[in-house]
């Protein structure tokens, strides 16, 4: 029996013609539905991905162009411009990480103690509407409202009796790195509300009975059974916050320029000094490698963490 089937070939819907049709068609269909995905991850990710590597190993500079593997890192490891420009990084993320997790939990907590849905619903539907401001616009406004002359922050003050004249909020390198951080979290903190959000409203109302019946203050609740259910919650907010306050250019960029004498020039507006302004898009195309390579192994980091944490959970 094997060896007559073995024969013909007759496949897992029989033998004729339409069972050699749905065979091919089961055979193929995988490679139908998924190949335009795949040539569209290649053509947006992988080949630039490739074009990026190869430019980071051309030195560019002047009118000749030289493959010379090591020499756009040499030059920029060795560069105090770059480790300037990947510390503000680094206080620049992380500065915006906190506050938006911090501040959207807080929103998160009052919005899931709103009884009513549709109230609930639309608060979270309006905070939602400010995530939806493009960056470049909330850089923009943010400069404007802190203007050192005709600033709505100043005009403010001033009305208030708090400054007797303008501080010039953008051209103080504390100030300016404050402001930016500040206009960062602010377009971040809707994503980590409803993403907070979502978190507390998965939690079993059965924990919190068990922990009031046990006579838990409201503090030894959020301690011992909120926490914990929304680490998983905490760790994707982080995760993707921090991902995109890492490379964030519209923002700094639009606020300050990168300034006041490079105090807020992430590396995103760095690698835009050196590959748009002087046209060395070798060295700006080293800095885009390292850029993406901290980013992807913070995310792998984070990603095993989530995963152990949920595995916490469930045991």
């Amino acid at each position: 029996m094997a060896t007559e089937r073995a024969r013909g070939d007759a496949g897992p819907h029989g033998s004729g013609v339409r069972g050699r049709l749905a065979d091919l068609v089961n055979d193929h269909i995988r490679i139908a539905l998924l190949g335009p995905s795949l040539l569209a991850l290649i053509v947006v990710f992988i080949y630039p991905a490739l074009i990026l590597v190869w430019l980071s190993l051309q030195d560019t500079q002047g009118f000749t162009t030289e493959l010379e593997p090591t020499a756009n890192y040499v030059r920029m490891f060795t560069d105090p411009a770059f480790w300037s420009a990947f510390e503000t990084t680094l206080l620049y993320s992380f500065g915006s990480l906190v506050l938006s997790v911090f501040v959207g939990l807080v929103i998160a907590l009052a919005l899931n103690r709103i009884v009513n849905r549709w109230v609930r619903d639309t608060y979270s539907t309006l905070i939602l509407l400010s995530w939806a401001v493009p960056l470049s616009i909330v850089g923009v406004t943010w400069r404007w409202m802190f203007n050192g002359e005709l600033g709505v922050v100043n005009q403010l003050l001033l009305d208030l009796g708090i400054l007797s004249t303008g501080f010039p909020w953008l051209t103080d390198p504390t100030s300016a790195m404050a402001i930016v951080i500040l206009a960062d979290a602010w377009s971040r903190i809707p994503f980590a509300t409803i993403v907070l959000l979502a978190g507390l409203q998965s939690i079993p109302q059965e924990m919190y009975d068990a922990a009031k019946v046990d006579g838990a203050t409201s503090w030894q609740t959020f301690r011992n059974v909120t926490l914990p259910y929304l680490r998983p919650s905490f760790f994707v907010a982080g995760l993707i916050t921090w991902m995109f306050a890492f490379r964030a250019f519209a923002i700094p960029f639009t606020t300050t320029g990168g300034g006041p004498a490079g105090a807020t020039e992430t590396l995103a507006v760095y690698i835009q000094r050196f590959g748009v302004q002087l046209v060395d898009y070798g060295f700006a195309s080293a800095v885009s490698v390292v850029l993406v390579l901290v980013t992807l192994v913070v995310a792998t980091i984070y990603v095993v963490v989530i995963l152990e944490q949920m595995q916490e959970i469930e045991v």
